[in-house]
């Protein structure tokens, strides 16, 4: 069976939904995302599970989870009614347009519980945002005496060379510190090479052959992270670092079927071999000579799955991950 029996530290994925599409997204969200977002009835299951399983606290992020301050509100009176606590909410800050706006959706998220905003500070959202949003939403969190948990104070300086009042591409980025700037905001960043992020970053990367990455197959412990796992709008489970995986939480906690989750189990037992074995075999997969990587070859045979074949499995959710990339 597949199997959680413990979990300490995640995250909640209210919507996918985002006013941005940015080159780094690992869960590939974006404006054509439909606009679904968190009941209180699914976050009141949720926060029931991980309370039952050990986890006290969660951050919450998307998606934009401030798109909709007024339905976010459902989900922080479910985290309160299971005595779930709130470490932060994740913002690009793309929602601020004043600050008595801005003051009036603080003073709710305040009465709610919540203390922190982490607010997102690099150069892949300042394509979507000017920095004088960011500016005066940190500025207006200063004032209402709300905790901001900036992410990456590392880029400010960077940003702030541009002018604010405008939107920049990364491609100005690299006029202004250098060619190899937008490779150098991977290791500044620490970014997860998933979703949308790696289709940015496989151009760049070194190749492998098929073979080798056969060679070199072992488990992907899918299962393993439960310091940072996040449960998504739908109940679904996402996996440590790994969206457009997914299990519903529900069945988790029980023991799922690896039988009704083939995919997800050929990784978490045996690895990408298992994986491309099932996909060339039940599906007709045809490999290419080379890619960059394991998550590349693991993410073509997803894409093949969903995309090309159109096949609805259980553990290849949501499938707008891979239609929105």
């Amino acid at each position: 069976m597949l199997k959680i029996d413990c979990l300490v530290s995640g995250g909640i994925i209210t919507n996918y939904k985002c006013s941005s599409k940015c080159r780094h997204c690992c869960y590939s969200s974006s404006p054509k995302w439909p606009d679904d977002y968190m009941t209180f009835s699914m976050a009141d299951e949720i926060f029931s599970i991980l309370k039952s399983m050990g986890c006290h606290y969660v951050h919450i992020g998307g998606g934009e989870p401030l798109l909709k301050p007024d339905k976010i509100l459902d989900v922080l009176d479910a985290a309160r009614k299971n005595n779930i606590e709130i470490e932060y909410i994740e913002t690009n800050s793309s929602w601020f347009r004043d600050e008595a706006s801005a003051n009036a959706v603080l003073k709710e998220l305040k009465d709610h519980g919540v203390n922190t905003l982490l607010i997102s500070i690099d150069p892949f959202h300042n394509e979507y945002i000017p920095f004088w949003k960011v500016k005066a939403l940190i500025k207006a969190c200063s004032k209402a005496e709300m905790n901001v948990f900036p992410w990456l104070m590392e880029f400010w300086d960077d940003i702030d060379a541009m002018d604010d009042k405008k939107l920049h591409s990364i491609d100005e980025y690299k006029q202004l510190f250098g060619p190899a700037y937008q490779l150098q905001l991977l290791k500044r960043y620490g970014l997860n090479l998933k979703g949308r992020a790696l289709k940015t970053y496989k151009p760049m990367m070194k190749k492998q052959s098929y073979e080798q990455i056969m060679n070199e197959s072992k488990s992907c412990q899918l299962l393993s992270g439960i310091y940072h796992f996040h449960v998504d709008l739908y109940g679904n489970f996402i996996p440590q670092s790994c969206p457009g995986f997914s299990i519903p939480l529900r069945e988790l906690v029980r023991g799922a079927d690896p039988g009704k989750y083939r995919i997800f189990d050929s990784l978490e037992s045996a690895g990408i071999r298992s994986f491309a074995e099932l996909a060339a075999k039940e599906y007709g997969y045809k490999p290419k000579e080379e890619y960059a990587g394991r998550c590349d070859l693991c993410y073509d045979m997803r894409n093949y799955l969903v995309l090309e074949l159109g096949l609805d499995l259980p553990d290849l959710k949501p499938e707008n991950h891979y239609k929105y990339v």
